[in-house]
């Protein structure tokens, strides 16, 4: 009896601090996130497409992305360049309540806005995947005040 409280005690634990979940290849998700930018960069739109989610695609058909992409980059231009700045790990709560690891990784950019790097960042986020890591959120970070990656 003991034993299969201690059992039961020891799974509850893992389960609360998120052993049961998938991690993020750290690697592939590097190369993938520099492939996205890199598509960014040379508005290949349909090619970053590609890389994204299921979840998002159920979303954003591919039609609809090139121009969707098109309205987000008028806040900070397209980027021009790339460089990355900062990876950071977390979690990615989905609508359906569960929650999934995530490796963030912000790349500092000149923009056919701005021409100079450190006004604006490129945040993308890639989460494991069923085949793989894809990416599953990105976007554009403006400097209102200072520099957080000088």
């Amino acid at each position: 009896m003991r034993a299969r409280n201690l059992s039961c005690l020891l799974f509850f634990f893992l389960k609360i601090i998120g052993c049961s979940h998938k991690t993020v290849d750290a690697e592939a998700a590097r190369k993938l996130s520099d492939n996205f930018m890199s598509d960014l960069i040379a508005r290949r739109t349909s090619a970053a497409y590609d890389k994204t989610e299921p979840e998002f695609t159920k979303l954003v058909g591919p039609s609809e992305f090139g121009p969707q992409v098109e309205k987000l980059f008028q806040y900070c231009g397209w980027p021009q360049d790339s460089e990355l700045k900062d990876m950071q790990n977390g979690y990615k709560i989905c609508a359906d309540g569960h929650r999934h690891p995530i490796r963030k990784f912000i790349y500092a950019a000149t923009t056919n806005q701005f021409g100079t790097k450190g006004q604006c960042y490129f945040s993308v986020e890639v989460a494991p995947s069923s085949d793989g890591v894809r990416v599953t959120s990105f976007g554009p970070l403006k400097v209102t005040s200072g520099n957080p990656y000088p």
